[in-house]
């Protein structure tokens, strides 16, 4: 772990969100989650694998409209990105609330064992940036993360908590508070993030439902 490029924290894997929360409260640094050691080494593969630095990815990151890129992105391959919904198919669920980076996927328990990075910027949008988060399969690139999370951050005031090496994380301050919201922005997110949708929820509509009032956004790449 030693050629990470910020200070990594090792925890038992039940205390992670504990210290988690408790490093959110410094100034110098903002607290991501990364899971277990093999999901540290995904993140490093990443790392190695991008070469533009962090303050050339976000000087491109500044150069890209997310909102268009979420035109341009779905105009690539219309019938795949089809957004069409009844308006039927809302249904009330409860709302996403919780951080899940650090559990087993399989048994929902905690891992033995939690990294968290101690990441030194002043923006958690940046994080994508300092990591060089994405570039893998249909995972965008790290100066699209930054500048979609940079544009949610100016609607919803997100925040980074936890990147493994396929699942991302937002905390969320502003929710979307109406139906109309949320599906505007689970619109976005499936343009974003298919596999959330094609893999998970099956309908934007139910995607929408779970980010009404949702205090976590969850990120799934295959």
């Amino acid at each position: 772990m030693t050629n990470f490029p910020c200070k990594l924290i090792k925890v038992d894997g039940k205390l992670a969100l504990e210290t988690y929360q408790e490093l959110k409260q410094r100034t110098d640094i903002i607290p991501v989650i990364l899971g277990d050691s093999d999901d540290v080494e995904s993140n490093m593969e990443v790392i190695a694998y991008v070469e533009a630095s962090f303050p050339q990815l976000l000087q491109q990151a500044e150069a890209i409209d997310a909102q268009e890129w979420f035109i341009k992105r779905q105009a690539q391959d219309p019938e795949y990105y089809d957004t069409a919904e009844e308006a039927e198919e809302w249904q009330e669920v409860e709302p996403a609330c919780d951080i899940t980076v650090h559990l087993d996927i399989l048994t929902g328990e905690a891992k033995p064992e939690v990294y968290i990075a101690l990441v030194p910027v002043v923006k958690s949008w940046m994080i994508p940036a300092f990591l060089k988060t994405g570039g893998w399969n249909d995972c965008p690139n790290p100066e699209e993360h930054t500048a979609i999370f940079k544009y949610w951050d100016a609607k919803y005031g997100i925040s980074v908590a936890g990147i493994s090496s396929d699942v991302i994380e937002l905390e969320v301050k502003n929710p979307p508070t109406t139906q109309e919201q949320a599906l505007l922005l689970a619109t976005e997110q499936f343009i974003y993030c298919p596999d959330i949708v094609y893999q998970g929820t099956q309908t934007i509509a139910a995607l929408a439902a779970t980010l009404l009032n949702g205090k976590v956004w969850f990120f799934w790449w295959d």
